[in-house]
């Protein structure tokens, strides 16, 4: 049998708080006679009294300070992943959940393909020059960097 967790549980009546209050101030001592009653039931009349019923509707908030908002976020969260206070992750984590774009992160790929190409040349090592030289420069015009394994 499993027991219920916090979030399942119903919050405690008050006069279980005031009896677990007495308990805690007084430990092993008994309540006087209607005091828990008197208590509770001073309590629940003034929080009658003083009950204020919630605004109908919230507050509106300009579209523009939404958008200022958002764009703090983003920025404070890309500054403190600069300066190291957080993680990239955790970082990209807060901003999917508040439907922000994530931070631009960089990664290193590595990549191995195989390339056909026909090409003129004298010998096969001066076509196997050439096709290399002809993939090399189609990498660097890419801007990409070109490694040897």
């Amino acid at each position: 049998m499993t027991e219920p967790t916090a979030a399942s549980q119903a919050p405690p009546i008050l006069e279980s708080v005031l009896r677990h209050a007495w308990d805690a101030f007084h430990p092993g001592q008994p309540a006087p006679l209607g005091w828990l009653t008197h208590t509770t039931t001073q309590i629940q009349a003034y929080l009658d009294d003083h009950h204020t019923d919630p605004q109908t509707q919230p507050p509106t908030v300009p579209a523009e300070s939404l958008l200022q908002l958002r764009s703090c976020v983003w920025h404070a969260l890309r500054d403190a992943v600069i300066s190291q206070d957080i993680d990239v992750d955790a970082a990209n984590h807060v901003l999917d959940a508040v439907d922000l774009p994530l931070l631009p992160r960089r990664w290193q790929v590595r990549l191995i393909l195989t390339v056909v190409t026909e090409v003129t040349a004298t010998s096969r090592e001066d076509a196997f020059d050439t096709a290399e030289a002809a993939v090399e420069t189609a990498l660097t015009g890419a801007e990409l960097e070109v490694g040897r394994p």
